[in-house]
């Protein structure tokens, strides 16, 4: 399991229960059985850009928020702190979007 996995399961797992949402609940919600959800959080498999799309929407998050090591908070922080706080963002951005493509290209040529 690669980092950015285990990172994005961290997330999913914390938002889903914050919100109080149990595993069975939440595959009827995002429209999966109850085993692949469990298979994502123990990270046999990892979802497609659509089911993380349906998880964040949910979840009423942002997709990138579940790929954050740490939640962001821009309120009260002073310019200098925002425009690291951003770099780092476009950094992860940059990041999930290797790691997104490369995920797409194993499982198309599988």
């Amino acid at each position: 399991m690669t980092h950015f996995q285990d990172t994005f399961i961290r997330n999913l797992r914390f938002y889903r229960t914050k919100k109080e949402i149990s595993q069975l609940k939440f595959s009827e919600m995002i429209d999966i059985t109850p085993n692949y959800l469990n298979a994502v959080e123990n990270g046999k498999n990892f979802p497609s850009p659509e089911l993380i799309q349906r998880i964040s929407d949910t979840l009423e998050i942002s997709p990138y928020q579940l790929f954050l090591e740490h939640p962001v908070n821009l309120s009260g922080a002073v310019p200098e702190e925002k425009m690291v706080i951003i770099q780092d963002l476009t950094h992860v951005k940059q990041k999930f979007i290797k790691e997104i493509d490369d995920i797409i290209q194993k499982y198309e040529r599988s």
